[in-house]
């Protein structure tokens, strides 16, 4: 399985956050599973890191190695299935999560109610 992860659920990860769901570490950690950060999560939470809003202080690349996870580059056809969106969900970046979610056939890991309203394989 192929995840990509939304930026709550790493910093649950790094934290140990309760609201962190069992099976969504289950299937992180199974071996058949490929955990993702789109490169625009990547830059939502190295924006919130460097403006301290995270009770985390590991990086990008911390986050990396420590969860085996792989960066992705944001596609150029993401922003324009972004703008074509159902105006369910206001914030630019989990649009854009969504949009990348949808162009590689991927699950997203998310306890965002507004995201999986969208029509997105979502974990929870």
């Amino acid at each position: 399985m192929h995840l990509l992860i939304d930026t709550q659920v790493l910093v649950w990860l790094l934290s140990g956050d309760r609201r962190l769901r069992q099976s969504w570490t289950d299937q992180l950690s199974d071996p058949n599973t490929i955990g993702y950060v789109s490169a625009v999560i990547a830059w939502e939470y190295s924006d919130l890191s460097r403006r301290g809003r995270l009770p985390v202080q590991e990086d990008v690349a911390q986050l990396q190695a420590l969860f085996g996870l792989k960066l992705l580059d944001y596609p150029a056809e993401g922003w324009m299935m972004a703008a074509r969106l159902p105006d369910i969900h206001r914030d630019p970046v989990d649009r854009m999560l969504i949009a990348h979610a949808l162009l590689l056939d991927m699950t997203l890991v998310t306890a965002d109610a507004s995201i999986r309203s969208y029509p997105v394989k979502s974990l929870w």
